[in-house]
């Protein structure tokens, strides 16, 4: 069976030099031992995490040192242009220039959101490594769960908000 453990988070975490480095790093350990895990996947890129001046993100570093896969999954600037996929900002400002409602500002992020999500199930099918962890942004969990569900891969949220507690 194709097993994806989840866990929501914020991307501060996933970066080296965080104020719960160590702590974050053993709840994904512990996570991968419980899960058995053979691949983490996770919602960031090579180009993120080199502006934020990162050669790896801890999910690297500790795929690394297990031994097991690891992908960035999220698509680069080139990929999110190809994808034609709009950073959140630039929709809410998009709303408040052109007066929105709050119905469809919502709408145009989560279909920029659900394109970026099939990006990371794509790259996910393709790694074809099971079980697998993904770690995302907290707001991504339950419709990036939906999108497993629908390519026929369960889906376990670990956390749904670390280190909030579910």
């Amino acid at each position: 069976m194709r097993n994806v453990a989840i866990i929501g988070t914020s991307h501060n975490y996933q970066l080296p030099g965080n104020t719960l480095e160590v702590e974050f790093r053993h709840f994904v350990e512990h996570a991968c031992d419980v899960f058995e895990v053979r691949a983490i996947a996770e919602e960031m890129s090579l180009e993120a995490s080199a502006q934020k001046h990162v050669s790896q993100s801890l999910c690297e570093q500790i795929a690394i040192a297990k031994g097991i896969a690891h992908r960035y999954c999220d698509p680069n600037n080139e990929q999110r242009q190809a994808l034609q996929i709009r950073q959140e900002q630039d929709i809410r400002f998009d709303a408040f220039l052109y007066d929105w409602d709050q119905e469809r500002e919502e709408h145009e992020i989560r279909v920029t959101h659900s394109i970026r999500e099939h990006h990371w199930l794509n790259q996910l099918l393709e790694l074809n490594c099971w079980p697998a962890l993904f770690v995302c942004g907290a707001n991504h969990i339950e419709c990036f769960r939906s999108a497993l569900h629908s390519s026929d891969l369960h889906a376990d949220v670990v956390a749904a908000d670390w280190p909030h507690r579910d």
